[in-house]
């Protein structure tokens, strides 16, 4: 069931994001689609004709610091309020080399500007497109925020530096924000494919060994739930897309492909679940 209000998908022009955008027209939103390749969106433009809901795009790069505003101005222009907010962009270890996963880079051969470039989309981005859409969510009583961000052995393998850290950063300011979101009405989750997915990121294996990647379109089911007010009062949880099952009832679905966000069975973790318990629904 879609809400009313504009869905903002960044990444959306290929691999997960498209996944998602095509998933969310077809249950009927509105949708923003915002990516930095003006070839691709137009290509996605196409491809959403006639699905349900309705698409505008915006081509955007969000390394810079003011795109966030100029993204939700647009999504309000062109449909209204921004109800759901996916940050689904992303940039990895395949722009500092294509064999990454098989030749792990080191860290200390890591390009500071490599570095602030990685962290700006997949850290810095979320948190300013979250600071412009938070203030409208809150005083409307609803909204969906979610991020994708990675699983926590990605986070800390070797290789995986600034990749990892980054998406690290993400996923911590998902747990804080959900924290400080409680009771507003707005909720904050992350959604994570479940393991390495066939999209640009993995180069080496997209075309040599496909089998070995998740397919984009597991995204599409829960995303959909996460959207909508069937989900009201879930936030803080992290969902993993391949074990999600469209079979399911999502009541039982969500039981079997969530966890909390943040890894809270580490140290500390008994303290932050215990945090959350005492929040207000």
């Amino acid at each position: 069931m879609a809400v009313n209000g504009t869905a903002v998908v960044t990444g959306a022009a290929r691999g997960l994001g498209r996944a998602m955008v095509l998933g969310l027209l077809r249950a009927g939103h509105d949708v923003v689609a915002v990516d930095r390749d003006e070839r691709e969106l137009s290509a996605l433009d196409k491809d959403a004709n006639g699905l349900g809901g309705r698409i505008a795009t915006i081509a955007s790069d969000l390394t810079d610091p003011a795109s966030a505003a100029r993204i939700v101005e647009f999504a309000e222009r062109k449909f209204g309020p921004v109800a759901g907010l996916v940050n689904c962009a992303g940039i990895g270890q395949e722009i500092i080399s294509p064999k990454f996963a098989t030749e792990p880079v080191k860290f200390w051969t890591v390009e500071e500007d490599i570095w602030n470039k990685i962290f700006a989309v997949n850290a810095d981005a979320v948190f300013r497109l979250c600071v412009a859409v938070v203030p409208g969510m809150i005083s409307r009583g609803w909204g969906r925020i979610v991020n994708v961000t990675t699983s926590l052995e990605t986070m800390i393998r070797p290789g995986m530096s600034p990749y990892g850290p980054a998406k690290a950063a993400s996923e911590a300011l998902s747990a804080i924000m959900a924290k400080d979101l409680q009771g507003t009405g707005v909720t904050v989750n992350v959604l994570v494919p479940g393991g390495p997915a066939a999209t640009r990121m993995m180069p080496e294996f997209v075309d040599s060994a496909p089998e070995r990647l998740i397919a984009p379109d597991v995204m599409a089911a829960p995303i959909v739930w996460l959207l909508s007010p069937a989900s009201d009062g879930v936030t803080g949880q992290r969902f993993r897309a391949n074990a999600w099952d469209p079979a399911l009832d999502p009541a039982e679905a969500v039981k079997v492909a969530g966890a909390p966000a943040a890894w809270a069975g580490l140290a500390g973790g008994a303290a932050q679940v215990n945090y959350a318990q005492k929040q207000p629904a």
